[in-house]
């Protein structure tokens, strides 16, 4: 979109000396700024200088669609003055393009210019072609490395220094030290970096050359390589090593190569790991005894010619199936944490598929954020479901041919909040088999009262009936 809050042929007249015709190949120049912005990602601007022959006037701007703009207000009619746009005078001045000037836009923002005189059939400049981009983010990292670079050259004479004397390098940072020079070989050594050149080296410490042992071709090789810190093993020994550059005149003389004994922590993580894998096989054989349960369950259920056996074996089946899912997410995943939506799927999939008659067609939908319950709320949380959804098949929407159960989760402060919605004919049916006591709607209340601490209730919401649970977040000093 091409920003023209005022005519360029009434700006032209009102701040430049330009005549109609001139005026005119700028007007035909507005129709090709948004392809030009669209193109580079960048914002665009066709300026003309002022009668002071210094500053420029802004007549048309257009920005990208699919970049962000440099700017929040439309900057057409506001003047470009020289000392902060030094390209667009130049390009007015000299007729040449220039490229990545930096300049700084009406709004204060540091930018790249790329301008480009526009001219008239005799060739005089009549105005310019501007492309600008925000260039904040070069500024800030060329500050850092300036920065850095005179910190690193500070340090490098004040290390270096050191070596001499030693003073001091026992409390720096609290870890091993070493200082090399260019060419890798060990120039100085705190009492915990000896400590760990006794075990790689077998005479003196300062004749050992670590960039070596460390397998580096150079030192500016191992720079970039330890920039971040790298875990060694020597004997049954681990070692985080991370280098430092030296510089002076901006270039190396030199690196300081800190370290930590990490062995301790390397152990504790080889124990979590193989715990890990433990309690993955354990969930691993959890299921598959479950597997083995149900299709027992089944065997036995066909056997039964009786309707009413046969679904009791269909609602002990699906629980059991909940119980398994939980499990077997557990099984591919190391944290005990399992999304509430996912398992609502596929407990809902599953029920549904058992449930409904051959001309029915039921419509199930999950939605809600995306709420994490712990490993000991999965299971009572999985089987609530079940039962809600069971529920909703059996006596909410029955045989209806084109029912809906939906699911709803929310986490509200302290509590997970889950609503089980169906089209169902109304609130009297689940009151008659709340005060009937049967074994489903017991195990909800059992479950989600009593075991989670929650709530659990049914109430009309117009056409649908809606299963309210409730229950708290699990906070994790509540494990174990």
């Amino acid at each position: 979109m091409v920003e023209t809050e005022h005519s360029i042929r009434d700006l032209c007249l009102a701040h430049t000396d330009l005549m109609i015709p001139d005026i005119i190949i700028l007007e035909n120049m507005v129709n090709q700024l948004p392809v030009i912005a669209t193109l580079t990602g960048t914002d665009i601007f066709i300026d003309a200088l002022t009668v002071n022959q210094e500053d420029a006037i802004v007549l048309a701007w257009a920005s990208s669609p699919n970049s962000p703009s440099l700017y929040r207000n439309s900057v057409v009619g506001e003047l470009a003055y020289a000392a902060c746009e030094p390209a667009v005078y130049q390009a007015f001045s000299t007729g040449q393009s220039f490229y990545n000037i930096r300049g700084v836009s009406q709004e204060g923002v540091p930018i790249a210019q790329t301008v480009v005189p526009l001219t008239n059939d005799n060739g005089q400049v009549i105005g310019v072609l501007i492309m600008e981009k925000d260039i904040s983010k070069e500024i800030r990292q060329e500050q850092q490395v300036q920065l850095l670079s005179q910190t690193a050259e500070h340090l490098s004479h004040t290390l270096m220094s050191l070596r001499v004397t030693g003073y001091g390098w026992e409390e720096w940072l609290g870890n091993g030290v070493f200082i090399l020079n260019d060419k890798g070989k060990i120039v100085y050594a705190n009492k915990q970096a000896m400590c760990i050149s006794r075990s790689l080296y077998e005479g003196d410490t300062l004749d050992g050359n670590l960039m070596l042992l460390l397998s580096f071709a150079s030192l500016p090789e191992m720079v970039e390589g330890l920039k971040n810190p790298r875990n060694y093993e020597f004997d049954n020994a681990s070692y985080l090593f991370q280098a430092h550059p030296l510089l002076t005149g901006g270039e190396f003389n030199g690196c300081v190569l800190s370290f930590q004994d990490v062995t301790e922590l390397r152990q504790k993580e080889r124990q979590l790991g193989m715990q890990n894998i433990i309690i993955q096989e354990i969930n691993h054989r959890v299921k598959n005894t479950l597997q083995n349960v149900i299709s027992l369950l089944r065997l036995q259920m066909r056997r039964s010619k009786w309707k009413a056996v046969r679904r009791e074996f269909t609602a002990t089946i699906n629980r059991i199936l909940s119980i398994a899912k939980v499990y077997e997410i557990f099984t591919y995943q190391y944290r005990d944490l399992v999304i509430l939506h996912d398992l609502a799927e596929y407990i809902v999939e599953q029920v549904v598929q058992s449930y409904i008659l051959p001309d029915q067609k039921v419509k199930t939908m999950v939605q809600g954020q995306a709420v994490l319950i712990h490993a000991s709320q999965a299971v009572p949380v999985a089987l609530v479901l079940n039962e809600l959804v069971a529920n909703s098949l059996e006596h909410g929407i029955k045989t209806d041919p084109h029912g809906e159960i939906s699911i709803i989760v929310k986490e509200s402060g302290a509590n997970i909040n889950v609503e089980v919605r169906d089209s169902g004919c109304g609130l009297c049916d689940y009151a008659a088999i709340s005060k009937g006591g049967t074994l489903g709607l017991y195990i909800v209340k059992l479950l989600i009262c009593e075991q989670l601490g929650g709530t659990f209730q049914f109430e009309n919401c117009g056409q649908s009936v809606v299963a309210n649970i409730s229950f708290p977040v699990h906070k994790k000093e509540e494990k174990g």
